[in-house]
């Protein structure tokens, strides 16, 4: 068989997509705005970044190659370590209590005897598109540690204050978990919600006929048919939380001595504090491996489990 006889396959295959495109130009003129963005502020700024992973650059001049040293200089970095450890407990608290909050309130609200069903639902829902700026602010009027409200309260009842930013490092991560519980509870509770009223009412009548409790309900019926929902949320939870940056950065600036430094806001600093973008880069491409294959363990172990 000649180069030509196998090549000729290829040629055809060529020419039926050449013609199915000049088929659809119009289809594909219509879409190809997103092609044409994903290209400009997508594609093109991760592969220049993958670029930058392998070259030093201080911002101006040109880059100089230098191959590996970037992911071994960020590897043998203490700070990245610290950032990781950090960031692994953020999500080991945020993660559990978070699914179980926002389960326990889509419950409460979907009851139907709860007079201003649809207030609270509003309540809960307003933080999730409130300004994370507004909020952090609100949050360190709330906990600073000297004028904050949280200690003056605490002096009004005889009990000391607590350095809860920039003195006692599990203070301050606590009130990091508060504020994110804060904002992400909003669209948590809104997605079980969905989950709850998509429930066909005729499973919990039948269960109370055959003598079933309420919380044999709940066990049997409504948290096996709400692990869709968990299955989503934990997986994208911890995608959002290995990339952490707004609440610690807002808060503690990832004080005190380090204590809340999480992954996003050590990158934040290699690159535009230390302007050492080639490592920053590398840095950057690490924490993205890293969320891939920690992704990759949660589908595998869930999937298993349902």
């Amino acid at each position: 068989m000649t180069a030509a006889t196998l090549s000729r396959p290829i040629v055809e295959r060529r020419r039926s997509l050449w013609k199915e495109v000049a088929r659809h130009w119009v289809d594909y003129l219509f879409i190809s705005p997103f092609f044409i963005t994903f290209a400009i502020f997508k594609l093109y700024p991760l592969l220049w970044a993958l670029q930058l992973s392998f070259s030093q650059w201080r911002g101006f001049g040109p880059m100089k190659f230098v191959g590996l040293e970037n992911y071994r200089v960020v590897l043998k970095d203490p700070y990245i370590v610290q950032s990781l450890v950090n960031t692994l407990q953020f999500a080991y608290i945020l993660l559990p209590t978070g699914i179980f909050l926002s389960i326990v309130l889509a419950v409460f609200l979907n009851l139907r005897t709860l007079p201003g069903r649809g207030v609270f639902r509003t309540i809960y829902f307003l933080p999730y598109v409130t300004s994370s700026v507004i909020v952090a602010i609100v949050f360190t009027m709330l906990f600073d540690d000297h004028m904050g409200w949280v200690n003056r309260g605490l002096e009004a009842v005889g009990l000391e204050p607590v350095p809860w930013l920039r003195g006692s490092p599990w203070a301050a991560k606590w009130v990091v978990i508060i504020l994110t519980h804060w904002g992400g509870l909003g669209y948590n509770v809104l997605l079980f919600l969905g989950g709850l009223q998509a429930i066909d009412n005729e499973l919990y009548e039948a269960a109370r006929i055959d003598g079933a409790s309420e919380w044999q309900i709940f066990w049997r019926i409504t948290l096996p048919l709400l692990y869709p929902i968990v299955f989503f949320l934990t997986v994208i939870a911890t995608i959002g939380l290995m990339n952490m940056f707004n609440q610690p950065f807002m808060l503690t600036d990832g004080g005190p001595r380090g204590a809340t430094t999480t992954l996003m806001l050590r990158l934040y600093d290699l690159g535009i504090g230390g302007q050492r973008f080639g490592d920053a880069s590398a840095f950057g491409f690490l924490i993205g491996l890293l969320v891939v294959v920690i992704s990759i363990i949660q589908i595998r172990v869930l999937r298993r489990e349902s």
